[in-house]
């Protein structure tokens, strides 16, 4: 291991943090990277290196496939460390860079990486009052109760099991990432239900280091009531209250190519793309 590289420790929070904002379109908070390093299954020690300029960190999705996260200007140094931890996890590699961030694409391609998918920025800035959602019949929608954490889960597991190399989680996983960050916001955590059962979901928050941003982390719609508006609905019930705020202008990120027609849906709604993520693949024999 190059002796430039070493594993991040808590007082490198600020740099890890600049790092892992610079050259991104929304910058990140220091809640956001400790999140990732105490989430389950992840060894700062091994799973994390930070260098001159550069961070990686390499993380296990399950049936051989790992996702390299490389942020600021990642050395051949540092992408040898990233490969090589890779190779321990599985055989399976994805990694990528904003389409503005050509040298780390050139490195990557130089290393054999593939175009593999396309992920967008989109945002919609509001004009005027927001119209109200068109529910499905018997539908209603209602905001995070205590106890829901599992009914949330459930839906947003089986929706999801239809996207692009979905990645199982469990409870615990998934708790670590939504409910117990500081952006969790129980009041933009919205459940569609008919006659108390979940059809659908949308999980928002306020940017963190965007305040004046509103987020949507997570909208699925499971398979039963697809088709029938249900996840306009909802998005359109989360900008209002958004707007309900005082806030202006809302993002997410989707899969350009999304199975369910979810980049579809958010063009019709008026959202449009701001960035573009590559994403590349690597496969070992």
């Amino acid at each position: 291991m190059s002796p430039a590289l070493r594993p991040p420790v808590e007082s490198d929070l600020p740099e890890v943090t600049r790092l892992m904002s610079e050259g991104w379109p929304e910058p990140i908070d220091e809640d956001s990277v400790r999140r990732t390093w105490t989430a389950p299954g992840f060894d700062l020690t091994t799973d994390a290196r930070l260098g001159l300029g550069g961070y990686a960190r390499v993380e296990r999705l399950g049936d051989e496939r790992v996702w390299i996260d490389l942020r600021g200007d990642p050395s051949p140094g540092l992408l040898d460390w990233a490969e090589s931890r890779a190779g321990e996890l599985g055989k399976r590699w994805f990694a990528g860079a904003w389409t503005t961030n050509g040298t780390t694409l050139d490195e990557l391609s130089h290393r054999g990486f593939v175009v593999a998918r396309y992920s967008q920025r989109m945002e919609i800035a509001f004009a005027g009052n927001l119209p109200e959602p068109v529910w499905p019949d018997g539908i209603a929608a209602r905001a995070f109760r205590p106890g829901d954490e599992r009914a949330f889960y459930e839906a947003q597991q089986e929706a999801f099991a239809d996207t692009w190399e979905p990645v199982t989680e469990t409870l615990e996983e998934w708790s670590h990432w939504l409910i117990g960050r500081a952006t969790f916001d129980p009041g933009l955590w919205f459940l569609a239900e008919r006659e108390n059962e979940a059809a659908g979901f949308a999980i928002c928050h306020v940017h963190r280091a965007l305040p004046e941003l509103g987020w949507v982390q997570l909208l699925g719609v499971r398979r039963p009531w697809r088709g029938l508006g249900l996840g306009r609905a909802l998005l359109v019930h989360a900008f209002r209250e958004f707007q309900r705020r005082g806030m202006e202008r809302v993002g997410l990120g989707v899969d350009s190519e999304s199975p369910t027609g979810a980049h579809l849906l958010y063009e019709s709604v008026g959202m449009r793309e701001t960035a573009r993520f590559e994403i590349r693949e690597k496969a070992l024999a």
